[in-house]
């Protein structure tokens, strides 16, 4: 029966050890994960990672507990049961004792290392949000019955660590190189793949990069005018790689908003009068010396993709969009200014402005279709443009239209000979 008592004590030993690292180890990202989804256990486990000091307590008390009631029961009953066995043996008899003492002593201390520390503390550490699910609701409850007692030893510890000259503990922050060295064990370790390490390790390090590194400075930025002629404007916007213009009169340093070409090409699709004024949206305003995530919060609150970027005078420095921070995260590489231009702008209404460049093999990835155009094995054209030119025959106007295989079409614009946009729908 004693050895039963000393077993059960060295099994309740593991729990403690287990649960102890279990809750150490555990990431509350996964716990708040599995909170999400409605897991009580896992709440559990978070208000212990939380406030970890009493639960803590508690095992180190229960530890210690356990070990005294081990020595004293292996002293009493063990030691007593196995020296007389141990006397009736030649030469070791006279020390019976003394042998009987140290393999009690050997046996409950190797017991006690093997299942109740070593075994149960691996277990946690290999599956630490497992194990505290099933031991946060003892432990709470545990800690929670033994508070008085524990509340005693704290207060009393605290108040040496006081006389000693040890003050209150502070909390260490995360550093930034803490991020960067987690990253890095991550992809070491093959937690992260090599480009999802490359995109956090950049994100971690948006603070630290300067505006004017990834705006389009101001000789560089396409504009629109209001003091042109709409003919001009529009010509302009063809000609441009870009979808999104700060809208402004007599010169850049007077912007007035920002203006998406696909709103202006659908005024000209329904037939109605462009107007760049009425289409213009609000304009966000940031200075110089913002930080790339000052930037991209500022972005976020205003629900918008463009923001201009003023000096100290007031004057516009250049134009930034959330596609140049895309860059800084995902590296200019994928991203590289040959594919900047919006060849293809979907429209409110359904279906897409192409630009006449946009090849056949494009159009069929834009519609996700595999249909075959007239004339494409032989070579006759490559371009929407091209197909548009052969399908009607002659040197089109704009608002001229056709429809052909479940598509229509329909010119946009026209830059001289040559076809710039063209609408295209899918039609039932």
């Amino acid at each position: 029966m004693d050895i039963l008592i000393i077993i059960g004590l060295i099994l309740l030993n593991g729990l403690f050890a287990m649960s102890e690292i279990a809750v150490v180890s555990s990431r509350r990202v996964r716990l708040q994960n599995e909170i999400d989804k409605g897991s009580k256990r896992a709440k559990d486990a978070l208000q212990l990672t939380e406030d970890p000091s009493r639960f803590l307590s508690v095992v180190q008390v229960g530890i210690t507990l356990i070990g005294i009631f081990n020595g004293a029961m292996g002293e009493a009953s063990l030691v007593t049961k196995l020296k007389p066995m141990l006397q009736d043996l030649p030469v070791i008899g006279v020390y019976a004792d003394q042998f009987a003492t140290a393999l009690v002593v050997i046996g409950i201390t190797f017991g006690s290392l093997i299942f109740g520390e070593l075994v149960p503390k691996r277990i946690a550490m290999r599956y630490p949000e497992a194990v505290a699910y099933w031991m946060a609701k003892p432990m709470i409850i545990l800690a929670t019955i033994s508070y008085p007692f524990v509340w005693i030893l704290s207060k009393t510890t605290d108040f040496i660590l006081k006389i000693l000259g040890f003050g209150k503990e502070e909390g260490q922050e995360l550093t930034e190189e803490d991020i960067s060295g987690i990253l890095k064990q991550g992809a070491t370790e093959g937690v992260f793949e090599k480009t999802e390490h490359e995109i956090m390790a950049r994100a971690s390090q948006l603070d630290d990069v300067a505006i004017q590194s990834i705006m389009t400075p101001r000789n560089e930025v396409h504009y629109i005018d209001l003091s042109h002629t709409l003919d001009e404007s529009l010509e302009r916007i063809a000609e441009s790689p870009y979808s999104r213009f700060p809208v402004c009169e007599n010169g850049l340093d007077t912007v007035l908003g920002v203006v998406d070409a696909g709103s202006l090409f659908e005024q000209m699709i329904r037939g109605q009068k462009v107007d760049i004024r009425s289409s213009m949206k609000e304009v966000v305003f940031v200075p110089e010396v913002i930080s790339v995530m000052d930037l991209l919060e500022t972005l976020q609150k205003n629900r918008a993709e463009m923001a201009v970027v003023l000096n100290e005078f007031g004057e516009v420095e250049g134009v930034v969009t959330l596609r140049d921070i895309l860059k800084v995260l995902v590296g200019h590489k994928l991203l590289s200014n040959e594919n900047e231009k919006e060849d293809a702008i979907q429209v409110a209404t359904g279906g897409w402005i192409l630009d006449g460049s946009v090849t056949l093999d494009q159009f069929r990835e834009i519609f996700q279709t595999d249909v075959e155009f007239p004339d494409e094995n032989e070579e006759s054209y490559h371009t929407i443009a091209g197909f548009v030119m052969d399908n009607l025959g002659h040197i089109p106007k704009p608002g001229e239209s056709f429809e052909w295989n479940g598509y229509q079409f329909e010119v946009v614009l026209m830059n001289r000979l040559r076809i710039e946009r063209i609408f295209v729908k899918a039609i039932a």
